[in-house]
């Protein structure tokens, strides 16, 4: 057996005991706050747990991560273990289904597929299964959970959209001041964008406007811009048609607003 199959066995053995005593916690005789918890109780737990984790991510300090990250994890065994009771999910149901997830999205891994060294065609794939998974009409941008914060919702909108090939933010956007600085490094690069970010929300918030409400209703705008779009070119990817007839449908869209 493999050094990576020993790993991953002892990781179940691990994984095993964690949904074993998350079990004896919630059954009679246990614990009576984690017996009462629901996924809708738990909801503001992952959402403090998660950004824990992204806490103990900048701080570079591994045994804080792993235990934050096990904190995450214990939150995805409570979730699983009301699934259990509630007999429609279980930690074994949720493991298969992301692994068979997995295995799915990466055909050039798994699949006897050509194998693909550019992390943007991986990325180009992994969009295209999703949308034959949900019959072809899958949209680049509504499965995002609006309830992130405006910048990371806003950062993630945009990216699909451009990575659909939509004109945006190029054509409709204000130019921007920001650039990149040859030979600059990347904590440099950071740096430099974060006093950017803070000079812009600090002018906005000089004008009596609050920079997070701002900026969630120009994304969500977008968002229905393109929803739009998609919804005029019907059956067809807006990434899949030629530049000529994304860019009409998005401006026909666009004089509809």
């Amino acid at each position: 057996m493999s050094s990576m199959s020993e790993r991953a066995r002892a990781a179940g053995e691990a994984f095993a005991e964690l949904v074993g005593t998350v079990e004896t916690l919630r059954d009679p005789g246990g614990c009576p706050w984690d017996a009462e918890q629901t996924h809708i109780s738990l909801r503001s737990n992952l959402l403090e747990e998660t950004y824990e984790v992204l806490e103990a991510i900048d701080s570079g300090d591994p045994k804080n991560l792993e235990e934050e990250l096990g904190d995450v994890l214990t939150q995805v065994v409570f979730h699983a273990d009301m699934g259990t009771r509630s007999e429609s999910f279980d930690a074994t149901s949720v493991c298969d289904a992301v692994r068979e997830k997995l295995i799915r999205r990466h055909p050039h891994v798994f699949g006897g597929e050509a194998a693909l060294s550019d992390s943007e065609d991986v990325v180009d794939r992994w969009e295209s299964l999703k949308r034959a998974e949900s019959g072809g009409n899958r949209s680049v941008v509504a499965s995002i959970p609006s309830a992130m914060p405006a910048l990371a919702y806003s950062s993630s909108v945009q990216r699909r959209v451009m990575r659909a090939g939509l004109p945006w933010p190029e054509k409709h956007a204000i130019p921007l001041v920001f650039g990149k600085i040859e030979g600059e490094s990347l904590e440099d690069g950071e740096e430099r964008a974060g006093e950017y970010l803070m000079g812009v929300a600090r002018q906005v918030h000089a004008a009596g406007i609050d920079p997070e409400i701002a900026l969630r209703k120009a994304t969500v705008r977008l968002r229905n811009h393109v929803l739009r779009s998609e919804e005029l070119a019907g059956d067809v990817p807006l990434a899949e048609l030629d530049d000529s007839e994304r860019i009409r449908i998005w401006d026909a869209t666009e004089i509809n607003e």
